[in-house]
């Protein structure tokens, strides 16, 4: 039986493969078998950031952003133009409330009909009246109207559900390339009916904030102070994303710990390389420690606790036997063995190419990733 594509929410991204039925053997949480998104990334405009600044993943009111989801198959990453023809995403933005888990907003306006989700308006600053003590609402969940529907902008509007810890959940729906179709997704999610084997339903936290400082922009606008929060005393800058400095690889001839060394590299993001059938690669990818930032959690009496962020990395290939799936160490190691593993169908990759994917996040929003390929010469000796 053809395994079902259907992705499951989770706190930062989504990306867990759907399975069929008929005794099929779960795939591992690391093997990519079929389409299947990995993370999405937030990148927050900022004008006149330096060059080698952190993108920040946190957005005031009437900043935009840019959605970037990484969606990847057994012969590797869908670039934009992939994912704009063959999954046809569209997205849609609800206004989260700080009671609400991911997908809690859109799930709680379910039912719904399409036409009854209007296109995500420009924010509009007319008829607000600040001494009023209440701020604009908008529209959600709304649609947003993307020229890039694989990387979809939105500018985030003034809504008074922000000031109260709330966020934007974003939510992309498209269908499995070459079957399926969004606009019966897009319904069917809606109407709260099951959803087509080929549906896919990707969802993804924007965090609006940080909180201090939109306290600060409702005092601008002249929100009086008895309406507002309380707010840390310094403000803690934006959420952003975390970086890899470096991955790197060591490879062996063979998997003894005896193997001599036949290659190292320092690699980039979508580098090629070439290694016989067999061999063990020693990986090392380096984050910056530096990108763990300080963040305060708000109490109920007022005051505010710090906490540091901590770094949740997790390994993909789409061949091979992966030594470990996930690590949490700002230097992540782990050893990759080109031989099959268990749930490998072919002695060889497809093509005789295989991939592995890095995808590093923070306990907030940020995230970022790497990966490389390997073009795997030859294959399993003879047994002659």
């Amino acid at each position: 039986m053809t395994p079902r594509i259907i992705t499951a929410v989770g706190s930062v991204a989504v990306g867990v493969l759907g399975l069929g039925g008929c005794g099929d053997m779960l795939p591992q949480v690391e093997r990519i078998v079929s389409l299947r998104p990995l993370a999405m990334r937030v990148e927050v405009d900022e004008p006149g950031m330096a060059e080698d600044a952190a993108t920040m993943a946190e957005a005031m009111p009437l900043s935009t952003a840019t959605v970037v989801p990484l969606f990847v198959d057994p012969d590797g990453p869908l670039n934009a133009a992939r994912i704009a023809a063959e999954v046809e995403p569209v997205w849609l933005a609800c206004n989260l409330q700080p009671v609400q888990g991911l997908f809690g907003c859109l799930s709680d306006a379910l039912p719904l009909a399409v036409a009854d989700v209007p296109e995500c308006p420009p924010p509009d600053l007319a008829g607000f009246d600040p001494s009023s003590g209440m701020l604009p609402t908008t529209p959600s969940p709304c649609r947003i109207t993307a020229d890039d529907p694989a990387r979809p902008r939105y500018t985030v509007p003034i809504d008074a559900s922000f000031l109260l810890g709330g966020d934007i959940e974003l939510t992309m729906v498209g269908h499995a390339p070459g079957s399926g179709d969004t606009a019966l997704c897009l319904a069917q999610l809606l109407g709260a009916d099951d959803p087509d084997p080929a549906c896919v339903y990707a969802t993804q936290r924007l965090a609006v904030g940080p909180d201090g400082a939109l306290v600060q922009l409702a005092q601008m606008f002249g929100v009086p102070a008895e309406a507002l929060p309380a707010v840390p005393d310094p403000i803690p800058d934006p959420d952003r994303h975390p970086r890899i400095e470096q991955l790197s690889l060591q490879a062996f001839e063979d998997a003894s710990d005896e193997a001599p060394m036949i290659a190292a590299a320092i690699l980039a993001t979508g580098d090629v390389i070439e290694l016989p059938w067999g061999a063990r690669i020693e990986l090392e990818a380096q984050a910056r420690e530096d990108d763990l930032q300080t963040y305060v959690i708000p109490r109920d009496d007022g005051t505010f606790t710090e906490r540091d962020e901590t770094y949740d990395a997790r390994w993909f290939v789409t061949w091979g036997a992966l030594l470990s799936p996930t690590s949490n160490d700002p230097l992540a190691k782990n050893t990759w063995r080109l031989t099959p593993d268990e749930q490998d169908d072919t002695e060889v990759p497809p093509h005789a190419l295989a991939t592995v994917f890095y995808v590093l996040r923070d306990d907030r929003q940020g995230v970022t990733w790497t990966y490389f390929q390997v073009r795997v010469q030859g294959g399993p000796p003879s047994d002659g």
